[in-house]
C-alpha cells in the first residue's frame, strides 16, 4: 500500500491531533462513518467496548485511519476542516497537505530535536563503553584514542532462529549447556547482523537474547549501543532498562513517567517521540531473570495509555504484547530457564550467545594480557586442557582464566606441585629450559598427541603437572590473585617474590571476611538467590568496603518520592558466588562445624542462645570423631546438591570436591592451614616445590562419589554432574577408566559386561561433554540397556547421528530415545536403532516421540518385530511427521495387512523418500501392490521383494 502525504501527516501530527482533538472523538467517529471513512466495525474497535478514555480512543481512531490508507486519511482531514467554525485550531487545519504533496520529516517535531538525539547518542555512548569486570586491567586497544573503539570488544558467537520452542525443564548447570550450545543446528550470526537486525527501520518485532550467566548479554547491550551512539545516520532512538533497577519501583509508574525520569535529558521530546514515532524506538529490558514481579500475560489487564500508572509487571506484558507504543522494536535479554516467562507466540526470532569460539578466546587472550608473549603462553596452555577450554566459551570465566594466570599469577602456581597419571609421557619442546622463571613456566610443555587427537580431552592425558588442571584450581589461584595482587594497597605493577612471601599472611587476616562472604553466598545459593540487600550484608557482618567491595557489585536506584537511594548486591559472576560457598563450606567442614548452623547463626535464628548453642556443638565434635564429622558434612553437602534437579547446585558440588584435595589447598596456603587436622595441612613452603608431595585425595570422598554413582534415584544429570565431582577431586583412576571409554567409541573395545563390574555410562556421558566436535556417536554392540541410555540421556540429543544397533534397549530404552527426540535442543539427524529389541510396544511410544520432531531424516529399525501394530503405529506418525525421508523396516514380520496400513498413510505424506520392506511376511499380492504404488508416486521409492 502506497503511502500517500496524508497518511504521513497523520503520523507526524499524531500527538497534536490527540491534545487537540480528543474531546471531540465521538463526533468525529459519526462524521467519519457518515463519509463512508469507518465502519462499524471500526466504530466498535475504536470505542474499546465503552471502556476507553477520550484519548485512547483519539489514539484507537488514529491507527484505524492509518490502517485504511491515504482515502480515509485525506477523509479525516476533510473533516477536521469543515470543524473548523467549532474549534479553534487553524494550525491544525493548515497542516493538512496539498495532494500531491508530500512532508518534509526535517521540519517536523519539537526544536532542536537532533540536538537532543545527539546529546542522548553521546551520553548511552559513554555509559556503554567497554569495561573489565574490577578494572584490574585496561584493555589495551581502548586505552588508545583510536578511531575503532569497538576493537577493544571481542566478537562473540550467536545463533538466530526464528520464534523459539518452549523449553523442558532444565536439570543441568548451565555451564553443561555451554560447549553443546556450538551443536546447534540454528543458524550461526554474528554481531553486526544482530545489530543491523535491531537497528533497522522499521522493525515492530520482539526479540530475545538468551545466555548462560557470564556468556556476555550485558556485553552485547553494551556494544550494541555503543554501535549506535557511534553512527551518526542511524533513525532508531535506544532506550534501555534493566530488570534489576525495575525490581525497585515497588509502586505503580506510567511508562512515560519512567522513561522520563530515567531518560530527563529527553524530557522536551521523548512525549512527541512516544506518540509520533514510536516505530524509531528500540527499547532493551537486560535480565528478565532477575525481574522479581510476576508477567500475567492472559490476566494482566490490556492499557494502551502510556500516561497511566500500571505495576512494572503489568508494564512489561503490556510492551511485550505491543499495547503499549505499538510499533516500538523490543530486545529482552534472559538466560535460557527464564525465556519461556515470554510465551512463543509474541517472539519474533530469539538470540541466543554460544559464547567464544576458540579463535575468539584466543583473541580475548590477546587483549586481556599484558604482553603477546603471556597471551601465547596462557592460550596454548588453555587450549591443552579440554575442561578448561569448554568454560573458556563463558567469556566471564576467560576473564577468571585470564586473573588467575596473567601477569602476576604464574607466580603463586609454582605452589602446585606434581601428581602422575598412568601411561602417558610428556614432550618438552625444543628450546625450552628447566628455569623456574614465570616467563619458562608459562610456555610449559603441552602433552603428546595421541592417536585419537582429534577427540581426546588432552587434559585426562597428562602425566603430570605444575599447573592448575581443574576448575577448582583455577578458581583458587582467581581468588589468591585479586586477594595479593590486587587487593587494596598492593602494587599494580608485576609479582614478586615478596609478594609471595606475604601471600599466607594476607590470606590469613582475610579468612574471617572470607568465611562471611561465603556464608552469604551459600545462603543465597540454598535459596536460589542472586540479589541481595543491605540487610542480608548486615546480618553477616558485611559492608560494602574493602574485600566485600572487590567481589560485590552494588546497584543503587535513586528514590525520587522519599529522596532516597535503595542499594542492592550481587556477586560479580554466579560462578564466584557458588565457588566462595564451597569455600565457606570446606572450611566450616574442615573445623568441625556444621555450615548450616553458621548460617543459622548468622541471621539471628538458632535454636539457643549462642553461649549455650557453642557449648552443644562443643561437646557434640569431642564425642564424634573429626573425620566421621567431615564425612557427615560432605555427605550432606552432595545430598543436597542431588536433591535439587534444576542442577543449580553442581558447580558447588564441584567445588567441594576440589577444595577436599590437599594438593588443591596449597595455592591458599594459609587460608586453610591450622583450621584443622582431620586431613593433613600443606606445607608452608612459600616459593619452592614442598619436598613431600601433599597427601592424595582422601579416600572417603572417592568412596562417597562412587557409591553416589551407583545411587538408583539419582537422575541422569546428576550422575554426569558426580563425574565431574569426580574429576575435580583427581580420581586417580578416572583417566584410565576415560581412555577405555575412548576404545569403545573408536569401536576396538566391547565393555566387560560380565558381572558388577560392568562400566558406569555416566562416565561416558561426562567424556562426550567434553568432545564438541563429536558428531556421531557410534555405540553399536556395545551391551547399552536402558539404563546405560538413561545415563546417557543428558548428550543424547546433541549429536547428528545416534547408532545404537545391536544393543538390548528393549521397550524401556524406547521411552529415553522418545525423551531425547522430544528435547527443543535436539539435533539427531540419523537415528539407528536396528537389533534393539523394540517390539511393537518400544515402536508406539518412539512414534509418539517423533511425532513433534523435526530433525531426525533417517530412521533405520530393522530386526525389532514390530509386526503389523508397530506398522501401524509408523503410519499415524507418518500422517504427521513430515521431516522422515528414509525408514529402514526389514525383517519386522510385517504382513500384508501392515503393508496396506502403511500405504493408506502415505497417499497423505509426500515428503517420505526411501521405504525398506526386505524379508517381512509379505505375500506376492502384497509385493505387487507396494511396487505399482512406488511406480505411481514420483517422490517415493519403496524397495522390497519376496
Amino acid at each position: 500500500m502506497a503511502v500517500g502525504p496524508c497518511t504521513i501527516a497523520l503520523q507526524e501530527r499524531r500527538v497534536q491531533l490527540v491534545e487537540s482533538w480528543s474531546q471531540n472523538v465521538t463526533h468525529l467517529q459519526e462524521l467519519l462513518y457518515q463519509v463512508g471513512a469507518l465502519t462499524e466495525e471500526d466504530l466498535s474497535l475504536v470505542r474499546g467496548g465503552g471502556r476507553l478514555g477520550v484519548r485512547d480512543s483519539m489514539r484507537n481512531l488514529l491507527d484505524v485511519l492509518h490502517g485504511r490508507g491515504e482515502e480515509a486519511c485525506r477523509a479525516f482531514f476533510h473533516v477536521l476542516q469543515s470543524q473548523r467554525a467549532n474549534k479553534e485550531s487553524e494550525s491544525m487545519v493548515a497542516a493538512i497537505p496539498p495532494e500531491g504533496s508530500g512532508t518534509s520529516s526535517s521540519g517536523s517535531g519539537p526544536t532542536n530535536m537532533q540536538e537532543h538525539l545527539t546529546k542522548h547518542k553521546d551520553i548511552l555512548g559513554r555509559q556503554h563503553s567497554p569495561v573489565d569486570y574490577l578494572s584490574i586491567r585496561t584493555i589495551r586497544c581502548s586505552s588508545s584514542e583510536s578511531s575503532d573503539e569497538s576493537c577493544s570488544f571481542t566478537d562473540i558467537t550467536l545463533s538466530r532462529c526464528v520464534g523459539y520452542t518452549v523449553p523442558l525443564q532444565y536439570h543441568q548447570h548451565e555451564v553443561a549447556m555451554v560447549g553443546d550450545a556450538f551443536r546447534s543446528q540454528d543458524q550461526v550470526c554474528t554481531f553486526q547482523d544482530v545489530c543491523q537486525s535491531l537497528l533497522s527501520v522499521p522493525a515492530e518485532d520482539v526479540s530475545l537474547l538468551s545466555g548462560v550467566a557470564g556468556s556476555g548479554k550485558t556485553t552485547v547491550v553494551r556494544r550494541l549501543v555503543h554501535e549506535w551512539a557511534k553512527d551518526s545516520g542511524s533513525q532508531k532512538i535506544v532506550l534501555s532498562l534493566s530488570f534489576r533497577e525495575l525490581n525497585l519501583l515497588s509502586e505503580p509508574q506510567s511508562l512515560q513517567e519512567l522513561l522520563l525520569v530515567h531518560y530527563s535529558h529527553l524530557k522536551p521530546v521523548l512525549p512527541w517521540v512516544i506518540d509520533s514515532q514510536p516505530g524509531r524506538i528500540l527499547l532493551i529490558l537486560d535480565g528478565l531473570d532477575e525481574f522479581r514481579f510476576p508477567l500475567e500475560f492472559e490476566r494482566s489487564p490490556k492499557c494502551s495509555d502510556p500516561e497511566r500508572k500500571l505495576g512494572m509487571g503489568e508494564m512489561v506484558v503490556n510492551l511485550i504484547k505491543g499495547h503499549l507504543l505499538p510499533g516500538i522494536s523490543i530486545l529482552v535479554t534472559s538466560r535460557p530457564h527464564a525465556i519461556s516467562k515470554v510465551p512463543p507466540l509474541l517472539v519474533t526470532q530469539l538470540y541466543s550467545i554460544l559464547g567464544f569460539s576458540k579463535d575468539q578466546q584466543k583473541h580475548y587472550f590477546e587483549q586481556s594480557c599484558n604482553s603477546p608473549l603471556v597471551a601465547s603462553a596462557v592460550w596454548g596452555y588453555v587450549s591443552s586442557y579440554q575442561p578448561l577450554q569448554l568454560m573458556c566459551r563463558i567469556p566471564a570465566f576467560c576473564w577468571i582464566v585470564s586473573t588467575a594466570l596473567c601477569d602476576r599469577a604464574p607466580c603463586c602456581l609454582s605452589q602446585v606441585t606434581t601428581t602422575t597419571l598412568p601411561n602417558i609421557t610428556r614432550t618438552t619442546p625444543a628450546g625450552s629450559s628447566d628455569s623456574s622463571t614465570s616467563n619458562n613456566r608459562a610456555e610449559e610443555a603441552t602433552p603428546t598427541p595421541s592417536t585419537f587427537s582429534s577427540t581426546v580431552p588432552r587434559v585426562m592425558l597428562m602425566s603430570g603437572h605444575v599447573k592448575p588442571i581443574t576448575i577448582t584450581e583455577i578458581y583458587c589461584c582467581f581468588l589468591k590473585s585479586i586477594l595479593v595482587f590486587h587487593g587494596e594497597g598492593h602494587s599494580q605493577e608485576g609479582c614478586s617474590p615478596q609478594c609471595l612471601q606475604e601471600a599466607p599472611r594476607v590470606l590469613r587476616e582475610m579468612r574471617p571476611t572470607l568465611r562471611d562472604l561465603g556464608a552469604l553466598a551459600f545462603k543465597g545459593l540454598l535459596e536460589r538467590r542472586f540479589l541481595f540487600d543491605q540487610a542480608d550484608l548486615s546480618s553477616f557482618s558485611l559492608d560494602c568496603s574493602g574485600l566485600s567491595k572487590t567481589f560485590l557489585v552494588e546497584i543503587l536506584r535513586e528514590d525520587r518520592a522519599s529522596l532516597t537511594c535503595q542499594r542492592s548486591f550481587h556477586f560479580i559472576h554466579t560462578s564466584v558466588q557458588e565457588f566462595l560457598a564451597a569455600l565457606y563450606y570446606v572450611l566450616q567442614a574442615l573445623s568441625g562445624a556444621d555450615p548450616f548452623s553458621g548460617l543459622k547463626s548468622a541471621v539471628g535464628v538458632a535454636l539457643f542462645p549462642v553461649a549455650l548453642h557453642k557449648v552443644l556443638t562443643s561437646t557434640a565434635n569431642k564425642l564424634l570423631r573429626p573425620r566421621r564429622l567431615l564425612r557427615r558434612y560432605v555427605k550432606k553437602a552432595f545430598s543436597w546438591g542431588g536433591h535439587h534437579q534444576s542442577g543449580h547446585m553442581d558447580l558447588f558440588c564441584r567445588f567441594v570436591s576440589g577444595l577436599l584435595v590437599p594438593q588443591t589447598r596449597v595455592i591458599l596456603d594459609g587460608l586453610f592451614r591450622g583450621r584443622s587436622q582431620i586431613l593433613p595441612s600443606p606445607s608452608s613452603s612459600s616459593l619452592s616445590l614442598p619436598s613431600s608431595p601433599p597427601p592424595p585425595t582422601p579416600p572417603f570422598l572417592l568412596s562417597l562419589l562412587h557409591s553416589q554413582l551407583q545411587y538408583g534415584r539419582l537422575s541422569p544429570e546428576r550422575q554426569v554432574n558426580v563425574c565431574h565431582c569426580l574429576y575435580e577431586a583427581q580420581d586417580p583412576g578416572l583417566a584410565q577408566r576415560l581412555q577405555g571409554w575412548l576404545q569403545v567409541l573408536a569401536q576396538k573395545q566391547v565393555p566387560d559386561q560380565s558381572g558388577p563390574a560392568k562400566r558406569d555410562w555416566s562416565e561416558l556421558a561426562f567424556l562426550l561433554q567434553l568432545i564438541p566436535d563429536l558428531q556421531d556417536l557410534n555405540l553399536e554392540a556395545q551391551g547399552l540397556d536402558a539404563e546405560g541410555l538413561r545415563r546417557l540421556l543428558p548428550v543424547l540429543p546433541l549429536f547428528s547421528t545416534l547408532r545404537l544397533g545391536q544393543n538390548p534397549l528393549g521397550p524401556e530404552g524406547a521411552v529415553v530415545l522418545a525423551c531425547a527426540m522430544q528435547s527443543p535442543d535436539c539435533r539427531v539427524e540419523r537415528l539407528w536403532v536396528v537389533g534393539t529389541g523394540l517390539g511393537c510396544k518400544g515402536l508406539k511410544v518412539l512414534t509418539e516421540g517423533l511425532k513433534d520432531n523435526h530433525t531426525v531424516v533417517d530412521l533405520r529399525m530393522a530386526i525389532n518385530h514390530i509386526g503389523d501394530v508397530g506398522a501401524g503405529c509408523l503410519a499415524d506418525l507418518l500422517r504427521t511427521n513430515h521431516t522422515l525421508k528414509d525408514i529402514r523396516l526389514r525383517d519386522n514380520q510385517i504382513t500384508d495387512k501392515g503393508a496396506e496400513l502403511l500405504l493408506e498413510a502415505l497417499t497423505e505424506n509426500t515428503t517420505l523418500e526411501y521405504l525398506w520392506m526386505f524379508d517381512n511376511k509379505l505375500s506376492k499380492e502384497g509385493v505387487r501392490k507396494l511396487k505399482e504404488f512406488a511406480r505411481g508416486t514420483s517422490h517415493l521409492d519403496i524397495k522390497v521383494c519376496i
